[in-house]
């Protein structure tokens, strides 16, 4: 029986944090749950820091994102997300979280986010479409509840028209 080579996504960015914040998740764990997906040679995964300012009770700790010739909108709540040049096509980005919660939120990954980005994955095996579209995990330390977001700004697929065939004048 052949081996099946396990591919890991590319880490292009882990940034350092403080000992008091954990990554939920490794890139191992990620790419064995996306391994099947059409876009895996596309994918590309950061670890980027959290937004200071938004660090409090409700926060973003996991990323899908399709970025296709815009930058993401200014309306998503994580500014880094909207302040970021978009670097590539498909992208995971994985927030740290206080190390005291790392344990619950990687079990919601393993048990839950991560099925959800598989599936995002495949209803989109064949956009080309400008714009963007994110799918984004928080957690509100309030509530204790997990939310997922999604936010599609994709603009319009536009069909071309085959060329109109040159009428002649009739000569009557």
């Amino acid at each position: 029986m052949e081996e099946i080579e396990r591919i890991i996504i590319p880490t292009l960015s882990r940034a350092k944090i403080s000992r008091n914040l954990s990554y939920p998740i490794g890139a191992e764990d990620i790419s064995r749950a996306v391994a099947s997906a059409v876009q895996l040679p596309e994918l590309k995964l950061a670890f980027y820091p959290p937004d200071v300012r938004l660090r409090g009770a409700h926060y973003e700790f996991l990323r899908v994102e399709y970025l296709n010739n815009s930058r993401p909108v200014q309306e998503w709540p994580i500014s880094d997300l909207f302040g970021r040049p978009p670097e590539w096509r498909w992208g995971i980005v994985v927030h740290p979280v206080p190390r005291v919660l790392r344990h619950r939120i990687n079990q919601y990954i393993v048990e839950a986010a991560l099925a959800q980005i598989a599936h995002w994955l495949e209803e989109r095996t064949e956009l080309a479409q400008q714009g963007n579209d994110v799918l984004a995990f928080f957690y509100d330390e309030t509530t204790e509840e997990f939310l997922p977001r999604q936010l599609t700004r994709l603009e319009p697929l536009r069909h071309r028209q085959p060329p109109r065939k040159a009428t002649t004048p009739r000569n009557s």
